[in-house]
């Protein structure tokens, strides 16, 4: 496949209304070979690895630029003051070449995914100047508008607006698949490469919840006090998904990303534990016998090198158990969730602790209980509390109906204490 009809059709889509860019794809998928589906919507949808793969593009702007101004001769930074978007940047410099490759053979769609790929895994004192190296010869193949997109996936920022629910739709429509489905099944492996490869074969239904690789989580969102419901306490961290199986453990962020390597201290503490299991949870961190904020914690993780010295010890607060020893859990209640968590993991541990523990969880019957125990657990540091409904099942990549954070407890609480005082006049 040429990369021309890849570059035609970002371009074409990038400008037509929302209704029209899932149809325009859908169109273009139809009837391309297998063994090409995987790299031609990962090179439509921007991300060319599975998320969860510990691995960077490692190239800026100014990299691109470097390269630009080496194969057109043309004084990019001026180009850039004028245009600003690096995409219409490079097509502009294109347009005048001093330099041209040996051949004129036109660029495969192959040869940018596979020359992208290999330069997000080059590693090394002289990693930057082999990955030059790498845009060079592309860019030196590249037509102006292939340019474009080469560059543009280069920086993972695609513009074009072929977002999940547009590709769901697209791959619905090519290959005639349930789009409830290929949803379920995206929820269950985020990766839209592997997905399509399964739409077209008719494999969706056998993409399911395996420890190992992340799972979309659900979403709660803020709602308003109402009981009887579980309440546990959340704390300042970085929503994560513990996932231990019989290969070690990984910790996954919300958007499928792998910090486990940021966490090597952590993840010793976790090696004892024998079941394969998927844990919705939280990390954390205490300094000096407290706990930190969130930004601490992130900047723990973005560390550039792992001190062994550093003064904050991460910890994990499992809240939900979606996976376990090969049974998918998400369509149990949270109630029976909850009693496995506890089996796997047991009762919460005092703070602070090491590892992980299991959420700290009360079940409540009026406000003033919930009043009661917010003021008791936001002395350890709690912000909010998430309020569970223990009848309600576990929605991989979707908002829960029935589940809520109550965020702004204070004001609720200030609410209430004026509502008691009006019944009491």
């Amino acid at each position: 496949m040429l990369y021309s009809r890849i570059a035609a059709l970002l371009e074409e889509v990038s400008s037509a209304p929302r209704g029209q860019k899932a149809s325009l794809t859908s169109e273009f998928l139809i009837g391309i070979e297998p063994g090409m589906l995987c790299p031609a919507v990962r090179l439509l949808y921007g991300e060319l690895w599975p998320p969860w793969e510990e691995r960077e593009m490692g190239i800026g702007p100014e990299s691109i630029m470097a390269v630009l101004e080496e194969v057109s001769g043309e004084d990019v930074l001026a180009i850039r003051e004028n245009l600003r978007e690096i995409g219409r940047v490079c097509e502009a410099a294109l347009q005048h070449k001093s330099q041209h490759p040996l051949t004129k053979e036109p660029l495969q769609a192959l040869s940018v995914y596979n020359g992208l790929r290999h330069v997000s895994q080059m590693r090394g004192p002289d990693s930057e100047h082999r990955k030059n190296a790498v845009l060079k010869g592309l860019f030196l193949s590249a037509l102006p508008q292939e340019g474009k997109y080469i560059a543009r996936t280069a920086l993972r920022s695609m513009l074009s607006g072929i977002g999940p629910q547009t590709m769901i739709t697209a791959l619905s429509r090519a290959f005639n698949s349930d789009q409830d489905e290929i949803q379920r099944a995206y929820n269950a492996m985020p990766e839209m490469g592997l997905v399509a490869r399964a739409a077209q074969d008719g494999a969706l239904k056998q993409i399911t919840i395996q420890s190992g690789r992340p799972v979309r989580p659900m979403i709660i969102r803020s709602g308003v006090l109402a009981t009887p419901r579980a309440f546990l306490p959340r704390y300042a961290g970085l929503k994560v998904q513990l996932h231990i199986a019989s290969k070690g453990c990984s910790v996954f962020t919300s958007h499928q990303k792998n910090i486990t390597s940021a966490l090597s201290s952590l993840v010793q503490q976790l090696v004892g534990l024998k079941d394969d299991l998927i844990v919705d949870a939280d990390l954390i961190g205490f300094q000096d016998g407290g706990l930190c904020s969130q930004v601490e914690v992130i900047r723990y993780i973005n560390r550039r090198h792992l001190s062994r010295k550093s003064i904050i010890s991460p910890a994990i607060i499992a809240y939900d158990l979606i996976y376990l020893n090969g049974e998918d859990l998400t369509g149990l209640s949270y109630k029976e969730r909850r009693r496995r968590l506890l089996s796997v993991f047991g009762e919460p541990k005092s703070m602070p602790f090491q590892g992980v523990s299991s959420a700290e969880e009360k079940v409540l019957n009026d406000e003033g209980e919930v009043r009661d125990y917010y003021i008791q657990a936001k002395r350890l540091g709690c912000t909010g509390l998430i309020m569970r409904d223990l009848e309600a099942a576990y929605r991989p990549g979707g908002c829960s109906d029935r589940d809520f954070i109550v965020m702004r407890l204070d004001a609720a609480l200030e609410d209430l204490d004026e509502q008691e005082k009006i019944s009491t006049r």
